[in-house]
């Protein structure tokens, strides 16, 4: 039986099957707000903010994670636990680690390195990380159709966004070994959330996914291990019109991509 939830503190019949997950309590009230008709704050407990409304007559619901793993992984639960059968991500990344990837674009992940502590809590480091295929699909389309510029592949969620830059660069050591070193390589992102999202919505048989504004310059790996880029804390800043443009975007894709899935809970 449906409850409420000690931290998304939301009556059960005032939430949709379809959640959408910024990181930002302030993303979540623009998205509540601006984006939803008929939106409506229904829950707020610390970094919770949850809000309901309808996108082209299909209900949606928007909680924030707050930054990390710990908390993403009590959203996702508690998500769940009200109902929820589809939740997609609306993130950041900062810069992309490819330098072709700029400002503006945005990033739709197909799995996630588990470089963080929450979901080894749930199961060993070995198993994967992987959102649900068909939210990626729903994804890529809203995309294409509204003729953004997104990139797949796949991302690196970590625990620690001043830690050391070598826990990066270990990921980036293909680009030094000769065979390897021209390979095409997907690693293509980094940020603090998706793992729990993904892993759980996996264990618990629910469909997952991100799309991951870019809203900083590029930190490319290969040019950051030949020595050519210098790299220390990861730039998270919105500092150009294009990557201001760039949440936009990732809103947009995701409230899209919520018309077909819902077609899909049918």
């Amino acid at each position: 039986m449906k409850n409420f939830q000690p931290h998304i503190p939301c009556d059960p019949k005032d939430v949709s099957e379809i959640f959408l997950l910024p990181g930002d309590p302030a993303r979540a009230k623009l998205i509540g707000e601006k984006y939803l008709e008929k939106g409506e704050l229904v829950g707020s407990y610390r970094e919770f903010v949850t809000y309901s409304g309808y996108y082209k007559g299909v209900k949606i619901t928007v909680t924030s994670t707050g930054i990390g793993s710990p908390s993403t992984a009590i959203a996702v639960e508690e998500a769940i636990n009200l109902g929820a059968k589809v939740l997609i991500r609306v993130g950041t990344c900062g810069g992309a680690l490819k330098k072709e990837i700029k400002p503006g674009s945005i990033i739709i992940p197909t799995a996630t390195i588990r470089e963080e502590g929450t979901t080894k809590e749930y199961i060993g480091p070995e198993f994967p990380a992987v959102a649900d295929f068909e939210v990626v699909q729903a994804l890529i389309n809203s995309a294409k159709d509204q003729g953004f510029r997104y990139f797949t592949g796949i991302n690196r969620t970590h625990d620690a966004f001043y830690g050391q830059s070598r826990n990066l660069k270990e990921w980036g050591s293909i680009y030094l070994n000769d065979r390897m070193k021209n390979w095409s390589y997907p690693l293509v992102s980094s940020e603090m959330e998706c793992a729990p999202l993904f892993l759980i919505g996996t264990l618990r048989g629910v469909k997952t996914g991100a799309v991951l504004a870019v809203n900083a310059d590029p930190e490319p790996l290969r040019e950051i291990m030949q020595g050519k880029v210098k790299f220390d804390v990861p730039a998270s800043k919105i500092k150009t019109r294009e990557a201001k443009a760039s949440i936009d975007r990732a809103i947009r894709t995701a409230l899209e991509a919520s018309i077909t899935l819902s077609n899909m809970l049918l």
